[in-house]
Protein backbone atom coordinates (compact mmCIF):
# COMPACT_ATOMS: atom_id res chain seq x y z
CA UNK A 1 0.00 0.00 0.00
CA UNK A 2 1.62 2.77 -1.00
CA UNK A 3 0.77 6.67 -0.36
CA UNK A 4 1.73 9.99 -0.91
CA UNK A 5 2.16 11.93 2.27
CA UNK A 6 3.46 16.23 2.67
CA UNK A 7 5.83 17.05 5.04
CA UNK A 8 4.24 20.06 7.07
CA UNK A 9 6.30 22.93 9.26
CA UNK A 10 8.64 21.04 12.01
CA UNK A 11 8.87 17.82 9.66
CA UNK A 12 5.16 17.02 10.84
CA UNK A 13 3.52 14.41 8.39
CA UNK A 14 -0.44 12.93 8.76
CA UNK A 15 -1.11 8.92 8.11
CA UNK A 16 -3.57 8.60 5.81
CA UNK A 17 -6.71 7.03 7.71
CA UNK A 18 -6.60 3.54 6.09
CA UNK A 19 -2.86 3.38 6.60
CA UNK A 20 -3.84 3.66 10.05
CA UNK A 21 -7.00 1.12 10.01
CA UNK A 22 -5.09 -1.14 8.75
CA UNK A 23 -2.28 -0.82 10.89
CA UNK A 24 -4.70 -0.64 14.27
CA UNK A 25 -2.79 3.11 14.74
CA UNK A 26 -5.41 5.37 16.89
CA UNK A 27 -4.38 8.31 18.63
CA UNK A 28 -1.71 8.47 21.60
CA UNK A 29 -0.17 5.16 20.31
CA UNK A 30 3.47 5.23 19.83
CA UNK A 31 5.94 4.45 16.94
CA UNK A 32 9.23 4.12 16.75
CA UNK A 33 11.17 5.72 14.02
CA UNK A 34 13.91 3.87 12.09
CA UNK A 35 16.24 4.93 8.95
CA UNK A 36 17.04 2.22 7.11
CA UNK A 37 19.36 2.89 4.05
CA UNK A 38 17.61 5.89 2.54
CA UNK A 39 14.13 4.53 3.91
CA UNK A 40 12.02 6.01 7.11
CA UNK A 41 10.50 2.69 8.71
CA UNK A 42 7.13 3.67 11.54
CA UNK A 43 6.78 0.74 13.68
CA UNK A 44 4.03 0.66 16.62
CA UNK A 45 5.26 0.26 19.79
CA UNK A 46 3.90 -1.99 22.55
CA UNK A 47 2.74 -0.58 25.74
CA UNK A 48 1.70 -2.09 28.59
CA UNK A 49 -2.25 -1.68 28.10
CA UNK A 50 -1.72 -4.36 24.72
CA UNK A 51 -1.26 -6.63 27.27
CA UNK A 52 -4.65 -6.20 28.84
CA UNK A 53 -6.26 -9.31 30.26
CA UNK A 54 -3.00 -11.53 29.69
CA UNK A 55 -2.65 -11.78 33.69
CA UNK A 56 -6.16 -13.11 34.23
CA UNK A 57 -5.87 -15.79 31.83
CA UNK A 58 -2.46 -16.99 33.90
CA UNK A 59 -4.61 -17.81 36.55
CA UNK A 60 -6.19 -20.87 35.22
CA UNK A 61 -2.58 -22.08 34.63
CA UNK A 62 -1.09 -24.46 37.50
CA UNK A 63 2.41 -23.08 37.34
CA UNK A 64 2.64 -19.14 38.56
CA UNK A 65 4.76 -17.32 36.36
CA UNK A 66 6.54 -14.09 36.68
CA UNK A 67 5.81 -11.29 34.69
CA UNK A 68 8.09 -10.56 33.09
CA UNK A 69 7.78 -14.36 31.49
CA UNK A 70 4.00 -13.74 30.95
CA UNK A 71 5.33 -9.94 29.14
CA UNK A 72 7.97 -12.25 26.78
CA UNK A 73 4.93 -14.59 26.03
CA UNK A 74 2.39 -12.34 25.15
CA UNK A 75 4.70 -10.18 23.29
CA UNK A 76 5.14 -13.73 21.30
CA UNK A 77 1.38 -14.58 20.80
CA UNK A 78 1.34 -10.89 19.73
CA UNK A 79 3.82 -11.07 16.90
CA UNK A 80 2.17 -14.07 15.59
CA UNK A 81 -1.54 -12.57 14.97
CA UNK A 82 0.62 -9.76 12.60
CA UNK A 83 2.53 -12.40 10.16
Amino acid sequence: MDEIVKVMSRGLIALPSDIRKKLGVREGDILKVEVKDNEVVLRKEKRIYDLKGALSAQKSKTQPKSFAEILAQELKRKQGEKG
